[in-house]
C-alpha cells in the first residue's frame, strides 16, 4: 500500500511539473550583474512572478522567471516586459519535468516571497482587444491606445495590466488625473508592483504634490530597487526637500560690434519721379555704411507665492547703439516691464500679464515713448499674445506722428528644432493728420537651429512681412504696398557659466509699389552675451 502511495506521489510530482515554462531574459558570467538584472526584473513586474537566479556548468549566470503554467501566461509576462522596452531577446522555453540547475539564494538584498494567484481573471488579456491596445501603446500611440485600454476598463476594472497600461497612456499624453487614478488602482491591486509606484510618485512630482510624491518614493527606497533607479529617486528627493527660493534675481549684459550697409534706409535708386506731382524727379537719400558698437543690460526680479502658482516679475531693460560716423542714427532704449504670471503646472501652461513702459532717445530730437499691455499664453511648443500699445511723441512739434497699434503674435514648435512664427498688427493714428502712418502689417516667419554638439549651435531665419497703407500717397496717387523679405544665419558658442558669443550675417530688401521706399541691406554683427542667476 505504502509502494503504491509512493508511486502516485511520483506520477503525480511528475505531471506537476508537466507543461510548465520558463522565460530566460538575461545571461551574464558576473554573479553582481545578474543580481542586478534580477532587482530590475523585481522592479518592473509584479511579486507573484518567481524571479531566479540560476547557474550553469560553464559558470555563467541566468536570470528566469520559472513555473509559469501556460505558455499564454509566459507570453503575457513577455509583452509585459518589452512593452516596457524591456529584455527584447527573452525566450520561452518548456520543461516536462522539474528542471535540475542550481539557484542562487539572494541573502538580505532580496527576501523570498510566496507565489500567489493573481485577483483578476486573465482571460481578457487574450482578446483581440487587449492585444490592439497592447500593439498600439507598442507603437507609441498612446491615444488610440489610451481610448481602447479605456473601454476594456469599463468591463474589467480590476485587471492589473489593464489598469497599468491605461495609466502609461494617459501618462504619455499628459492626462495626468486619469494616469493618477489608474496607478492608484494598480497599487490597490499590487502594493509591491515597484514600477507602477516610480511613475505614481513621478505624476505627483509633476502636479506639484511635493509630499505626497515624498512619501512614493521613500516608500521605494525601502523597496528592493537597482542602483539607477535609486539615484534616481534620490535625485527626486533632493529637489522635494530643498525649500524653492521666493524670491530671484537675473541679469543679461551683452556687448556687441557690428557694421551695416544702409543705416540710414538710403534707397536703392536715389533719383525717382513722383507721378502725382507732375512726374518731378525727387532726389532721396544713397545708402550709407558704418560701424557700430551696442551695449545692453536687463535685470529681472522674480516673487514667487508660497502657496500659489503665482509668480511676480520686474523686468528693467536698457539699450544703446551708436555709430561711429552716423550720430543721427543713434538709438538709446530704457524699459520697465512688470508682469503677473500664472502656472498651470497640471498641463504645462503659462498665462500671463504684462504692462511696458519705453522710453526711445534719437539724436534726432525724435524722441518718444511707448506704453503697452500685453497678456500671453505659453506652452512647451506653443505662445501667443495680444499687445495693444500707444505711441507719444515727446516734442509738441512732433504729436502729429502719435499712433497706437494692436498685435497679434504666435509661435508654434513644428518640429524639434524648427519654429514658425505670424505676426499681424495694425498702427492707427491718434490726430488724422498725416497719410503714412495707418496700415496692417502681416509677418511670417520660420527659424531653423541645429545643435552641431552641446556648446554650437547654428540657426537660420527667414521673415517675409506685407504691408499696406490705409490713406493714398498724393506724390504717387496709389496706396503704398510694401514687401520685405529677411534672410539671417547665426551661429553661438556656449562658454562656461553662463557665456554665449553670437556671430550674424544677414540681408534685408525692402521692395515697394513706389519707388521712395525700395531699399536693402546688408548685416553683419559680433556679440557677446553674460546672465547672472542670484
Amino acid at each position: 500500500m505504502i509502494k503504491k502511495i509512493l508511486l502516485l506521489f511520483a506520477i503525480l510530482s511528475s505531471l506537476s511539473y508537466a507543461k510548465t515554462y520558463s522565460l530566460y531574459l538575461a545571461s551574464t558570467k558576473y554573479i553582481d550583474v545578474a543580481k542586478e538584472y534580477y532587482e530590475d526584473i523585481r522592479f518592473h513586474t509584479p511579486d507573484f512572478y518567481d524571479v531566479v537566479i540560476r547557474t550553469h556548468i560553464k559558470k555563467n549566470y541566468s536570470v528566469i522567471i520559472r513555473k509559469i503554467p501556460t505558455i499564454e501566461k509566459a507570453k503575457k509576462i513577455q509583452k509585459l516586459l518589452q512593452a516596457q522596452k524591456k529584455y527584447p531577446d527573452a525566450y520561452i522555453k518548456r520543461f516536462y519535468k522539474e528542471p535540475k540547475y542550481t539557484v542562487i539564494k539572494i541573502e538580505e538584498e532580496v527576501k523570498t516571497k510566496k507565489i500567489v494567484e493573481e485577483p483578476y481573471n486573465h482571460d481578457v488579456e487574450d482578446t483581440n482587444e487587449y492585444i490592439t491596445a497592447s500593439i498600439m501603446y507598442n507603437t507609441n500611440q498612446y491615444q488610440k491606445a489610451y481610448d481602447k485600454f479605456y473601454k476594456l476598463f469599463l468591463k474589467n476594472n480590476y485587471n492589473l495590466n489593464i489598469n497599468y497600461f491605461l495609466a502609461k497612456s494617459a501618462f504619455n499624453l499628459k492626462k495626468y488625473d486619469e494616469a493618477t487614478a489608474a496607478f492608484e488602482r494598480v497599487l490597490i491591486l499590487k502594493p509591491d508592483f515597484n514600477q507602477a509606484r516610480y511613475d505614481y510618485a513621478r505624476i505627483l512630482y509633476k502636479l506639484k504634490q511635493n509630499e505626497e510624491s515624498k512619501k512614493e518614493f521613500n516608500k521605494l527606497l525601502k523597496s528592493n530597487i537597482d542602483n539607477d533607479t535609486k539615484k534616481k529617486i534620490e535625485d527626486y528627493l533632493k529637489i522635494l526637500n530643498t525649500k524653492k527660493k521666493r524670491k530671484k534675481i537675473s541679469a543679461n549684459i551683452m556687448f556687441g560690434v557690428g557694421r551695416s550697409s544702409n543705416v540710414n534706409n538710403g534707397l536703392s535708386s536715389a533719383l525717382y519721379r513722383l507721378p502725382g506731382l507732375n512726374n518731378i524727379l525727387v532726389e532721396g537719400e544713397e545708402p550709407i555704411a558704418d560701424n557700430s558698437h551696442l551695449e545692453m543690460i536687463n535685470l529681472n526680479f522674480f516673487n514667487y507665492f508660497e502657496k500659489l502658482p503665482i509668480r511676480v516679475k520686474n523686468s528693467f531693460y536698457a539699450f544703446n547703439k551708436n555709430y561711429f560716423n552716423e550720430k543721427d542714427e543713434n538709438i538709446t532704449v530704457f524699459s520697465y516691464k512688470p508682469a503677473l504670471d500664472y502656472f498651470d503646472n497640471k498641463n504645462n501652461r503659462m498665462y500671463s500679464l504684462e504692462l511696458a513702459a519705453d522710453k526711445i532717445n534719437r539724436k534726432t530730437d525724435e524722441d518718444f515713448y511707448a506704453f503697452a499691455i500685453s497678456p500671453k499664453f505659453i506652452t512647451k511648443d506653443f505662445t501667443t499674445y495680444l499687445k495693444y500699445q500707444k505711441i507719444l511723441y515727446t516734442r509738441d512739434e512732433d504729436q502729429d506722428k502719435d499712433f497706437e497699434k494692436i498685435q497679434m503674435y504666435a509661435k508654434i514648435n513644428l518640429f524639434k528644432n524648427l519654429n514658425y512664427y505670424t505676426n499681424l498688427y495694425k498702427n492707427i493714428q491718434l490726430n488724422d493728420l498725416r497719410t503714412d502712418i495707418d496700415k496692417y502689417t502681416i509677418e511670417n516667419g520660420l527659424s531653423l537651429f541645429y545643435n552641431i554638439d552641446e556648446k554650437n549651435r547654428v540657426n537660420l531665419n527667414y521673415q517675409f512681412d506685407y504691408s499696406k497703407y490705409k490713406y493714398e500717397n498724393l506724390g504717387f496717387n496709389s496706396l503704398r504696398k510694401d514687401k520685405k523679405h529677411f534672410f539671417e544665419i547665426s551661429m553661438s558658442h556656449n562658454f562656461k557659466k553662463n557665456s554665449i558669443l553670437f556671430v550674424n550675417v544677414s540681408y534685408m530688401n525692402n521692395d515697394s509699389n513706389q519707388d521712395a521706399y525700395i531699399y536693402s541691406e546688408k548685416a553683419i554683427g559680433l556679440n557677446y552675451l553674460k546672465a547672472f542667476i542670484w
